[in-house]
């Protein structure tokens, strides 16, 4: 039995395996796919899609892949059963496979993963997730050799795929389309690397399956969602921040007082105060479901707060406790300049490092997924989520979202949402 596992480490797996299974056993076939003719492209596309997650959930102990050797390759050698749990599959052959069949069928895809360089080619409307939860490959494969003219891995043989696709709106938040689709594949002659082939081509013929989707299309040639759209829909009445217009600029050492460790039932985060009456701000995942939390100053007093309103689509949310005569910071909305100097201020890893400060700079101004961000290399950590982003006179430019690292460690890629947005999601005005 071969040991269940992703795509390419199977595929390696077996192909190094070949000449052990097959002894002297040897094959004599060679061509290559046949290409099918490209659909017409539907009409008024307008929507990008990005494949982000493909995962294997078939049933436990599922023969799913099934090696064949000799002349008429009747007989299993070598059998991959699945695990049963939900593993997740190697990405690259499934990207290049769905971005050639959306093309194909006239739609947009993007097989970028470069999180800042997304307003060009990184960003999609969509981000699709699929699970194959039934597969039967078979394959006759080719142990290699002079004689044959074959390479180790080739193949020949018939595949079968059951996907349920899943198409998510970044903007939304809201899964948009669920799709199940059946494919097939048959590759008659044998051709260079036949088994991973085999199993992509089963994929793709899943692909072109939900490009005929009614449900999908509809999806793809729907006019572009913007910002504004998701800002309009149900907008809740104004919530005036009392003082924040009289709000004066101080030294960031001044500011530290201004911004809050928050303490939920599952963690801890940031929050700012935006005004005299006691409204903070933090991030949507910081405050969770919860419909109240705890508040701790940065003299260690801690006070009960409500949860007043959250925009989950921004993830911004606000919160109203005590704010026992501590200013609130001054808001300074508008463009921020690469190179400005910048602050974080927070609660890496909870109250034991609450009002932490680390300074930088912006490195640029993004828009990730539709939404708009201030990149910057200040160093933030889990806990700082939620915490101000002032300029060097103390005026809050945004709060914290996260940050990004290279293989675990610090990369200096952290963002933040601008102070405009938040207040506009969360229909906030300055008094």
């Amino acid at each position: 039995m071969i040991p269940p596992t992703g795509l390419a480490v199977m595929i390696k797996y077996l192909a190094a395996n070949i000449v052990r299974i097959v002894a002297a056993l040897f094959l004599t076939c060679g061509a290559a796919l046949a290409q099918t003719t490209p659909d017409a492209a539907p009409a008024g596309t307008q929507n990008t899609a990005k494949l982000t997650t493909v995962l294997m959930a078939i049933p436990a102990g599922t023969p799913w892949f099934s090696l064949r050797l000799g002349l008429a390759c009747l007989l299993d050698n070598a059998v991959t059963r699945a695990t049963g749990g939900r593993d997740p599959q190697d990405l690259p052959p499934y990207t290049a496979a769905f971005k050639t069949e959306l093309e194909r069928a006239g739609f947009k895809a993007v097989a970028d993963d470069d999180l800042f360089n997304r307003e060009e080619t990184g960003a999609a409307d969509y981000q699709v997730a699929a699970v194959i939860t039934d597969a039967h490959i078979v394959a006759c494969a080719s142990r290699g050799g002079l004689l044959s003219g074959n390479k180790l891995g080739d193949a020949r043989g018939t595949g079968s795929m059951k996907v349920d696709w899943q198409v998510y709106s970044p903007l939304r938040k809201e899964v948009v389309a669920r799709v199940s689709t059946n494919g097939t594949v048959e590759v008659e002659k044998t051709v260079p690397d036949g088994m991973t082939q085999l199993v992509v081509g089963a994929f793709a013929s899943n692909v072109r399956e939900l490009t005929a989707n009614a449900e999908f299309r509809n999806a793809m040639n729907a006019k572009p969602l913007a910002t504004n759209d998701v800002l309009l829909a149900g907008q809740p009445s104004k919530i005036a921040l009392l003082g924040s217009q009289k709000a004066v600029k101080r030294p960031v050492a001044d500011a530290v007082g201004s911004v809050v460790t928050l303490q939920t039932g599952s963690g801890s985060g940031s929050g700012v105060l935006l005004s005299d009456d006691g409204y903070v701000l933090t991030n949507a995942h910081v405050v969770g479901d919860e419909k109240e939390i705890r508040v701790r100053w940065s003299d260690g007093i801690e006070k009960v707060a409500q949860v007043i309103r959250v925009a989950k689509a921004r993830d911004v949310a606000l919160v109203k406790t005590d704010p026992r005569d501590r200013p609130p910071l001054p808001i300074l909305r508008g463009p921020v300049s690469p190179g400005q100097r910048v602050y974080a201020i927070g609660s890496p890893r909870g109250a034991a490092f609450q009002s932490t400060v680390s300074s930088g700079v912006v490195s640029a101004s993004r828009t990730i997924e539709g939404m708009r961000f201030i990149q910057s290399d200040v160093s933030v950590s889990p806990g700082s989520s939620g915490g101000a982003l002032p300029d060097e006179s103390g005026s809050l430019l945004g709060i914290t979202e996260g940050g990004f690292d290279n293989e675990g460690k610090p990369a200096g890629l952290n963002i933040f949402i601008p102070i405009g947005d938040a207040m506009d999601f969360l229909n906030l005005e300055q008094n």
